[in-house]
């Protein structure tokens, strides 16, 4: 049975599968929190979105998949980002780095909070109750750090595209054509930027297709009315692309 089988809409099966798959993501280690850390991130990104009014607080809404405590440096970076990632700025990054939060960890939590406003926001769109997050799994962080990372023209360090970023942009990017920062922003935890590719092709297309203008999302929309929508949501939201 599908996450959204009850919906009153018809939901992309490609969605419900993608979705399903990265709420059970949540449950494992990471690259560089544990499962109990990624659950309460998650749970307090979205106490922050019920909290400003952008999220529907239903029964088991906020029950806690985690009792893990976030240190109070980690809830101020999962609140801003989850209910006012336009207010960041070079200086609230650079104060928590120098707080202690590491940028490794930094990109993680973005990654990790996006996903979750990203799922959520589709839930009340479609008039849904909200999915409930999953219980801790076991086993530990690799903190596997890509060896080719490096600090470029973004704010933390990211992996250069190929033949400069070597293996691991191969791997993670392909040979060509070079991938902007939009793509290579969160590439210093490489499993959220495929885990964010899987929302991408299963939401709106394969990167691959960016340029194929006579592709169709849906029957009963064009791509030019995709992108408009896009577009204007994206003004609204004060987005910097």
């Amino acid at each position: 049975m599908g996450i959204y089988s009850n919906s009153k809409y018809v939901i992309k099966e490609e969605i419900e599968i993608v979705h399903k798959e990265h709420f059970l993501d949540f449950s494992g280690a990471g690259t560089w929190g544990n499962s109990e850390q990624r659950i309460a991130i998650a749970s307090f990104a979205r106490e922050a979105g019920i909290s400003a009014g952008l999220l529907e607080e239903m029964p088991g809404t906020l029950d806690k998949a985690s009792n893990f405590e976030l240190s109070n440096l980690a809830k101020l970076v999962v609140e801003k980002l989850a209910i006012s990632p336009k207010d960041i700025v070079k200086d609230f990054f650079d104060e928590v780095i120098d707080a202690g939060l590491s940028e490794e960890e930094y990109v993680e939590i973005v990654g990790i909070v996006s996903r979750i406003v990203d799922m959520d926001i589709f839930a009340r769109g479609i008039d849904h109750p909200l999915i409930a997050l999953p219980q801790p799994g076991v086993g530990s962080p690799s903190k596997a750090r890509p060896e080719t990372a490096k600090l470029e023209l973004a704010w933390v360090s990211t992996i250069p595209n190929f033949p400069e970023g070597g293996l691991p942009a191969m791997q993670l990017f392909g040979e060509k054509p070079p991938k902007p920062y939009i793509v290579r922003g969160l590439s210093l935890v490489p499993d959220e930027v495929k885990r964010h590719m899987e929302l991408e092709k299963a939401q709106y297309q394969p990167l691959g297709n960016i340029m194929n203008f006579d592709l169709r999302h849906h029957k009963g929309l064009s791509r030019a009315q995709v992108e408009v929508v896009a577009g204007k949501v994206s003004a609204l939201n004060e987005c910097f692309y």
